[in-house]
């Protein structure tokens, strides 16, 4: 059976700018561009969250900030328009323009 020790040998020869450049590098792969919706998916969006709202349903929404997307569930307490911000039961606040996505569970 062959013993080898993967990566690990290969640390000593590796320069600590290599190192940094490479952490670096990976850190990019992991950025998330906001996906670019048109005007039909935002108006379904839109109706599904009005939906929800109205009739106190539980919903899944894909929300993007700082360059991630991330999934809430719950339901939607509180809607201001104006200011066009979401508050979910569990007291967190989102803006509408980052949400990319909306999934009814009820």
């Amino acid at each position: 059976m062959n013993r080898d020790r993967g990566t690990i040998k290969w640390n000593a020869m590796m320069l600590p700018e290599h190192v940094k450049l490479l952490r670096e590098w990976q850190a990019e792969d992991d950025i998330i561009t906001k996906p670019e919706l048109d005007e039909w998916a935002l108006q379904e969006m839109g109706e599904q969250i009005l939906w929800a709202y109205e009739h106190q349903l539980a919903l899944e929404l894909r929300i993007w900030e700082i360059k991630r997307l991330y999934k809430v569930q719950g339901k939607i307490v509180h809607m201001d328009t104006q200011r066009s911000i979401l508050q979910m039961q569990n007291g967190r606040q989102f803006s509408l323009n980052s949400v990319c996505g909306v999934l009814l569970l009820e």
